[in-house]
C-alpha cells in the first residue's frame, strides 16, 4: 500500500512537473512569436499602408522634359533620398509622377507605396526594430530609389504640359485616395509649361488672362488644403523670374493649394 501511495505521488509530481514543462514551452513559443511581431504595425502587404488607411499623402511630380546637368542629378539623387528618409512620416502615402511632353503617357504614378517606418521612433522593448528596418529598406525605400532612370530624361521634350500634369495628379492622386490627413505635393521642374494653349517661352507670365482664356477653364484643377514644395529647375534663369513665380503663386492659389517652400535645385 505504502509503495502504490509513493508511486502515485510521483505520478503526480510528473505530471505536475510535465505540466509546467508544457506551459513553459508554450509560453516561450508564444513570447517569440510576439517579439516577432510585436508592435509591428499591421500594413497592406502590398501598399505597406496602416490597415486603417494612409495618415497623409505626400505626391512627387517630377518634370522630366529636359535632361538635367550633373550636378542637378546630383541634386536630384539627395533631394530623393530625403524625400524618401524624412519628408514622408510613417503611415504616409507617397505616390510618384513623372511630367513627360505626353501627359496622357504619364497619367497613372509610377509607385505608390505608405512609409512603414524604420522603427527610428521605436524602442527595442516594445518593437522589432531589425524586422521594421528590414522592411523599411526592402520594401520602401529600395524600390523608390529605383526610379531614379524613369524620372530623367536623355533629350528634351516637345512639350512640357505642367497645368495638365497638376490636373492628372489632383484626379489620379489625392482624389483617388482622399486621404484625410496631410496632403502635400513636392514639384521637381523649371515650371516652364510649354503647349499649344499656352507657352512661357515667350514671356507670357499674365494669370488673369490665362485664366480668362478658354484654356485656362480647360486646365483647371482642385488642390484644396494641398501644401506645394517647389524645387525650381533653372534651366532658362532668364524666363525664371519673380513674374513667373507670380503666376505659379496665382495659379496653386486660385486652385486651393499654396506654396510653402520655393528652393533653386543646384546646378
Amino acid at each position: 500500500m505504502r509503495k502504490s501511495r509513493i508511486q502515485a505521488r510521483r505520478e503526480r509530481m510528473y505530471f505536475v512537473w510535465g505540466s509546467l514543462l508544457f506551459v513553459i514551452v508554450l509560453a516561450l513559443t508564444v513570447a517569440a512569436f510576439w517579439y516577432q511581431h510585436k508592435l509591428t504595425p499591421a500594413v497592406d502587404p502590398v501598399s505597406l499602408c496602416p490597415a486603417s488607411g494612409p495618415t497623409g499623402h505626400v505626391i512627387l511630380l517630377v518634370d522630366k522634359t529636359d535632361p538635367l546637368n550633373f550636378t542637378q542629378r546630383e541634386a536630384f539623387h539627395a533631394l530623393l533620398e530625403e524625400i524618401i528618409t524624412r519628408k514622408v512620416a510613417t503611415g504616409e502615402l507617397l505616390s510618384v509622377f513623372a511630367l513627360g511632353d505626353d501627359y496622357t503617357a504619364t497619367a497613372k504614378p509610377l509607385i505608390e507605396l505608405c512609409n512603414p517606418g524604420d522603427g527610428s521612433d521605436q524602442s527595442e522593448l516594445t518593437a522589432n526594430l531589425k524586422r521594421l528596418k528590414r522592411q523599411f529598406e526592402d520594401k520602401f525605400r529600395a524600390p523608390m530609389q529605383a526610379l531614379t532612370d524613369e524620372l530623367e530624361s536623355q533629350k528634351p521634350g516637345r512639350a512640357s504640359p505642367v497645368l495638365e500634369m497638376i490636373q492628372l495628379i489632383s484626379i489620379n492622386g489625392f482624389r483617388k485616395h482622399d486621404v484625410h490627413g496631410p496632403r502635400r505635393l513636392i514639384l521637381v521642374s523649371d515650371m516652364l509649361h510649354n503647349t499649344l494653349g499656352l507657352t512661357m517661352y515667350r514671356g507670357d507670365y499674365d494669370y488673369q488672362a490665362y485664366l480668362d482664356s478658354a484654356y485656362g477653364r480647360k486646365t483647371t484643377a482642385d488642390l484644396a488644403g494641398v501644401e506645394v514644395e517647389l524645387h525650381y529647375v533653372l534651366h532658362t534663369p532668364a524666363l525664371q523670374t519673380r513674374r513667373h513665380l507670380k503666376f505659379w503663386e496665382d495659379h496653386f492659389s486660385h486652385i486651393g493649394a499654396r506654396i510653402v517652400a520655393v528652393r533653386p535645385l543646384e546646378g
